[in-house]
């Protein structure tokens, strides 16, 4: 049976993203809470795209003769800009993460139901312990999607997004560098989270497999004792959880090779324009205020472009 399972496990075509679709229902019931989690991101967004800007006008500004008043002003300002961080933060999580339990939730009551109408024949193909699986360790799965991923992935794309505009903004010149940087730096994120998606989905199946295992094993305990096959049962199960292990293994040695892959193309842009920004401080063609706005700015693009790719493991993993 595991071995038909893994045949079949192996002969399924990948899950792209777009599998999450049909989730979509379950979420637009709770449009309310979508539209307040949505507020709160733009807002805790915005807080962060301000400190640059005050941080310019301290360093042009606040060191002279009579800075000592922007100086106070701004870092006051920014105290405030701070405590609008902390609590539209505080709403988005909360109205985020609640979602993606409300979700959830519904989901497994929505799946039990169909499993309650489905025909016998259906259960004598499948294995309880894998369907229980699907239900529990999958369910959690899609709830950490909707409740943390999705989450992570609209904030740093609204950062990504905001941070790009203000380099704009503030520096054409230095935008150019950064903007021409980010295809080399995205193709190797889409082909390496291709590998994600497949690990993550061998070592769910593997789970799903020792699960399902031990789920007949526990249901047949006693003949199980009867004819004395205790010690082989248990050695059968430790061999699945191994395999199960291995799979996860694989799965995160490719989220952490492409975590990395990703950090170091994302500082390495980062380094060589702050270089070349400092050559600009150093011809006075702009000044430290400029250069410390737009590599702030850089930065934050970079740190979400670089959190984009550990969110999209986490949807592949979903999906």
């Amino acid at each position: 049976m595991a071995r038909k399972t893994k045949a079949a496990a192996a002969g399924r075509p990948r899950a792209p993203l777009s599998a999450l679709r049909p989730l979509l229902p379950f979420a637009l019931r709770y449009r309310a809470r979508i539209a307040a989690g949505l507020v709160a991101l733009i807002c805790a967004s915005a807080s962060t795209l301000v400190v640059p800007i005050a941080m310019r006008r301290v360093i042009d500004h606040g060191f002279t003769a009579d800075g000592s008043n922007v100086i106070d002003a701004y870092f006051l300002a920014l105290l405030g800009v701070v405590a609008a961080f902390a609590l539209s933060s505080a709403a988005r999580v909360y109205t985020v993460v609640t979602l993606g339990e409300r979700v959830v939730a519904d989901l497994r009551s929505a799946v039990f139901a169909r499993l309650t109408q489905l025909d016998p024949a259906f259960f004598d193909r499948a294995q309880s312990g894998e369907i229980v699986s699907r239900l529990t360790a999958d369910a959690t799965q899609i709830k950490s999607a909707f409740g943390v991923s999705v989450s992570i992935l609209l904030r740093n794309l609204f950062l990504f997004v905001g941070a790009t505009a203000m380099m704009v903004v503030t520096s054409p010149r230095l935008s150019v560098m950064v903007l021409a940087a980010i295809p080399i730096i995205v193709f190797p994120l889409i082909v390496s989270g291709r590998g994600v998606r497949r690990r993550s989905r061998a070592a769910q199946d593997r789970l799903a497999e020792a699960s399902a295992y031990a789920a007949e094993a526990v249901g047949a305990v006693r003949t199980m004792q009867a004819f004395g096959r205790s010690d082989s049962t248990a050695a059968r199960f430790a061999a699945a959880s191994e395999e199960a292990y291995g799979a996860a293994q694989a799965s995160i040695r490719a989220r952490a090779l492409l975590t990395g892959v990703a950090i170091f193309l994302i500082s390495a842009s980062v380094v060589g324009v702050m270089w070349y920004g400092a050559q600009g401080v150093l011809n006075h063609t702009m000044t430290g205020g400029e250069l410390s706005q737009f590599v702030l700015y850089a930065v934050f693009g970079a740190g979400a472009l670089g959190q984009l790719s550990e969110v999209y493991g986490d949807l592949a993993m979903s999906a």
